[in-house]
């Protein structure tokens, strides 16, 4: 087996791995742990330095919950970016290629249904920020993360890609921020990374900040 493949079947395995200790957590410990990272959020500077964010719609017993944390970015000004997943070819881009569409409301987000191919809550139009430019900053979703800012992603490549092109396209990165259950957190050495993946400039969980 090549060390490609040997990377790739680690990674299949820990995802395996967090998504069925994920399975038992409870609603109110995701909500409690939410809130505190909601709480500690706040206290970054990047965030509160990000005029234009993207984030996520979470899913609904795996993830932190993130509307309240969309509605804060409403509350405080700052310009909101959702993802919509694409499965259409597009030039220059992957089978499988995120957009950050802008929503002009709280409102907006509240009234999104379920699209695509995975039943996301997604936008369906909007102001694409890659068409455009200044991403401050985006909230990543992902499976597992280290102390040591590695991510590992849910397989379909949808937020390296976007990346890559944002790099290409803009010469620069936006600050990138994992949020994290403490049930996602894992020893570094668990976490094979490849040369496509990219590493985080914080994570934040319900207890504690990396960096510090």
């Amino acid at each position: 087996m090549s060390n490609l493949q040997t990377i790739k079947v680690a990674k299949r395995k820990l995802r395996n791995e967090i998504k069925s200790k994920l399975k038992t957590i409870s609603q109110s410990s995701l909500n409690a742990q939410s809130q505190n990272i909601l709480d500690q959020l706040c206290k970054s500077k990047s965030f509160q330095n990000a005029q234009s964010i993207a984030l996520y719609m979470n899913m609904p017993d795996s993830e932190i919950k993130t509307m309240p944390i969309i509605e804060k970015c409403f509350q405080m000004n700052k310009q909101v970016y959702l993802p919509r997943c694409n499965t259409q070819p597009a030039p220059d881009r992957k089978s499988n290629y995120l957009s950050m569409l802008k929503l002009p409301s709280y409102q907006h987000v509240q009234e999104l249904k379920p699209q695509g191919k995975y039943q996301l809550l997604e936008p369906l139009r909007g102001e694409d920020i890659l068409e455009k430019g200044g991403l401050d900053l985006i909230i990543m979703p992902g499976v597992a993360f280290t102390s040591s800012l590695k991510r590992l992603g849910h397989g379909a490549g949808f937020y390296d890609e976007f990346l890559s092109v944002h790099l290409k396209k803009w010469s620069s990165l936006p600050t990138l921020i994992g949020l994290a259950l403490e049930e996602q957190v894992v020893e570094d050495n668990v976490l094979p990374i490849e040369d496509h993946d990219f590493k985080l400039d914080q994570i934040i969980t319900s207890s504690r900040t990396y960096p510090e």
